[in-house]
């Protein structure tokens, strides 16, 4: 067989075996330093998660608060690309460090982020081309071809004001971490999972699952209108990092954000709806990656400037004696500029889920659909591939062998969580290119100035990209420390390969983060 994959046995042992033992110094002592730590505050009955759930105590000095995470994550591939195969295993690391402070009316902070990189594979690239096989060969191309690479650079560095008008509301001046789609957090634990899993990041968001991330420099404004509404407006230019180690520098990409969000609680429902617009400005001379022939794409030296308008709507409403249903609907509209061609695309997603009431594991049942436009001509002047500006890699594709650009994604989710402390994931996937006569993309958006961020590969005449199935699981030790472990196997269509039963590959990891 192609893949033997056991989430116990020796194959997660082969896929790690590189990367673990560069780790287990920094595991050891993340564990000893959990040891000590306090046990968790215990989460509402109903809680998936959120993200101010379980947050450690920081250390005080003064006015001045200091607080950090180590990360460290191993992660596993084998993966191919036609009749090209390969195995590897490489690690991963991220220290940050945060000093603030913060008065009634205004306040600072300074982040500063030292991520690493251990092994990485120099062989995991298709012989003659460019083309990746799994994210280890884009950690690799986009480190200047190293194995071994390391940084340091500031990650946060604003002031901030709050009050000035006469409402809840903040401004922040100067680089700071940035998701489009969080700007409000609900009274709902159902809704802030919603928000947080199924909405967040998909054009714009800080790249934290990399290892990285990426900043922004600007100005964020955002107020609170009563205990409903939201508003929230970002221009800020986008800095290096995701897969480069080095993320001190700006790029020139430019981003506008507008967003107006709105709860609508009742005695029986909660519901939230966000409007929003997106403006994108890329003026990076790097060659675009789109269907057009290179001689075209080199020969296109305009910038790209993209609008995108949008919303999203999710529901959580009881059910009598069956538990409780959700909804959530997203759909974006882009016009503009893609170079010499003029741009126009969109997108959807439309998702059900049900809470049955089962109080020992609270299942979660969800299924949904997908669809990002595809270019259908590659040779007129238009070019109406849906395009992912600066979205969070593996947030929606927790497979990472795809992006949310030219595709359909059809998914069912299953989520369970029998202790307050452990949700247990699964999700299974049918994903397919919209159009057959554009390309496959993957990648994150821009990251540095030598590329253009994302990987066009070709689909060989077919749509059918993938199957796959997967299995996560995270697990809160305690308010300092986390684990996450996750494992996907991927049945390739005729997209990756010609052969007519298909071919299989995986992907798998183990993280531990410790907060303080």
């Amino acid at each position: 067989m192609d893949l033997l994959i056991g989430a116990h046995s020796c194959q997660v042992s082969f896929l790690l075996e590189r990367c673990i033992g560069r780790l287990a110094l920094s595991m050891i002592v993340l564990l000893l330093l959990a040891a000590s730590t306090a046990r968790a505050r215990a989460q509402d009955a109903e809680e998936l998660f959120p993200d101010s759930a379980d947050t450690p105590h920081a250390i005080q000095m003064g006015s001045i608060t200091i607080s950090g995470e180590l990360s460290g994550r191993g992660e596993g591939w084998d993966w191919f690309q036609g009749d090209t195969r390969t195995r590897y295993g490489f690690g991963q690391s991220l220290l940050e460090l945060t000093l603030a402070q913060q008065h009634s009316k205004y306040g600072w902070k300074i982040s500063v982020a030292q991520p690493s990189l251990y092994g990485l594979p120099d062989d995991a690239l298709v012989p003659g081309t460019n083309v990746p096989l799994g994210l280890g060969a884009i950690y690799f191309a986009a480190n200047g071809n190293e194995r071994n690479p390391a940084g340091v650079f500031l990650q946060e560095a604003f002031v901030s004001v709050h009050g000035i008008d006469r409402n809840h509301s903040t401004l922040r001046v100067g680089r700071f971490l940035f998701k489009e789609g969080v700007e409000k957090t609900p009274e709902s634990a159902d809704l802030i999972w919603l928000e947080r899993e199924r909405i967040s990041q998909r054009l714009v968001g800080d790249s934290d699952w990399t290892g990285i991330t990426r900043s922004f420099d600007g100005a964020h404004f955002s107020s609170d209108i009563g205990s409903t509404t939201n508003v929230t407006l970002v221009a800020a230019r986008a800095t290096k990092g995701v897969f480069q180690t080095q993320g001190t520098g700006e790029m020139d990409v430019d981003t506008f954000y507008g967003a107006y969000t709105r709860e609508f609680p009742t005695a029986r429902t909660d519901s939230e709806l966000r409007v929003f617009a997106l403006g994108y400005h890329d003026g990076r001379q790097v060659v675009k990656l789109d269907n057009r022939p290179l001689a075209a794409r080199e020969a296109d030296t305009a910038d790209i400037r993209i609008a995108t308008f949008g919303l999203n709507y999710a529901l959580v409403a009881p059910i009598r004696y069956v538990g409780k249903w959700d909804l959530v609907v997203w759909g974006a509209e882009q016009i503009g500029h893609w170079g010499v061609l003029n741009h126009r695309a969109n997108s959807g997603l439309f998702e059900l889920g049900w809470h049955p009431p089962v109080p020992k594991v609270r299942p979660w049942l969800r299924a949904g659909a997908l669809f990002a436009s595809g270019d259908g001509n590659p040779n007129d002047n238009k070019h109406t591939t849906f395009f992912q500006p600066l979205p969070t890699e593996q947030q929606y594709a927790r497979l990472p062998f795809y992006t949310l650009q030219n595709i359909e994604d059809y998914t069912g989710q299953v989520i369970v969580q029998p202790t307050r402390k452990l949700e247990l994931r699964s999700e299974i996937h049918k994903v397919k290119l919209h159009s057959v006569n554009d390309e496959w993309y993957l990648g994150s958006g821009a990251f540095q100035n030598t590329s253009f961020g994302y990987y066009a590969l070709p689909n060989s005449g077919h749509r059918g990209l993938g199957n796959y199935v997967d299995f996560g699981t995270k697990y809160q030790l305690s308010a300092n420390l986390a684990l996450n472990y996750y494992i996907g196997v991927m049945s390739g269509k005729a997209v990756e390969t010609s052969r007519l039963t298909g071919r299989k590959g995986g992907f798998t990891y183990l993280e531990i983060a410790y907060r303080f």
